[in-house]
């Protein structure tokens, strides 16, 4: 068990780098290799510590928190960023059927992940319990809505899930960063999130769920309320 809580969030963004690079490759090969590159930094920075606590904020963590922050939110900018901007990258992003975009949220089965560091008493239930529950139910609904999506032609059901999925992140950031702040009490404090082996989550799974989360919710809507 240990074995897996260790190694399972590595595993888990190693296969989905891998297996987004080889969709990638032969429609755009340069998101190839920045999901690649991406995927291997996440994976080597992820073995650090970024906050020396782990179960406590300390006053030394505020330049460290920042860091982190930037980190795990600069990347779902970029893309959001270069959806609209970039004409490659949009058409590329426009030829890429929902169903995939789904499949790449199987991923969030890493809640897993946030479970078992509840159970070991290294966070708290608003992350480990209830982040991490939401997370397996958008995995498992995500690999059902991508075998439904192409047959039903559901937009409803995956503004419905877009929607859940964000709200999830908004529910851990807010409990991280209120947490950090001050503002609210929890125990332990959820700064193993800026640690191995979860930090991996923070840093490739997080903001690659959000942009996913973004374009599912945009193009769902689009294809749910267009005019008949």
């Amino acid at each position: 068990m240990d074995f897996l809580y260790y190694t399972s969030p590595v595993l888990i963004a190693a296969v989905t780098a891998l297996s987004i690079a080889a969709y990638s490759w032969h429609r755009y090969s340069l998101a190839s290799v920045v999901v690649l590159g991406w995927g291997a930094a996440a994976i080597i920075l992820g073995q650090l510590t970024f906050f020396d606590g782990l179960l406590v904020w300390l006053p030394s963590d505020w330049p460290y928190f920042i860091a982190f922050a930037l980190l795990a939110f600069t990347p779902a900018a970029l893309l959001v960023v270069a959806a609209a901007r970039s004409r490659k990258f949009k058409m590329f992003l426009e030829n890429v059927p929902i169903r995939i975009l789904l499949l790449t949220q199987i991923s969030r089965i890493g809640g897993i992940a946030l479970i078992a560091a509840y159970l070991r008493g290294e966070l708290p239930a608003h992350i480990g319990l209830i982040s991490g529950g939401i997370d397996i139910a958008v995995a498992i609904s995500a690999f059902a809505l991508a075998y439904y999506y192409p047959k039903g032609n559901a937009p409803v059901l995956g503004v419905a899930w877009a929607s859940v999925s964000l709200l999830d992140f908004m529910w851990a950031v807010s409990i991280v960063t209120a947490s950090f702040l001050g503002f609210i009490a929890v125990v332990p404090a959820p700064a193993l999130m800026g640690a191995p082996p979860l930090l991996v989550i923070s840093l490739f799974a997080l903001p690659l769920g959000i942009f996913v989360s973004i374009e599912v919710l945009r193009r769902s809507w689009t294809n749910a309320f267009r005019p008949q």
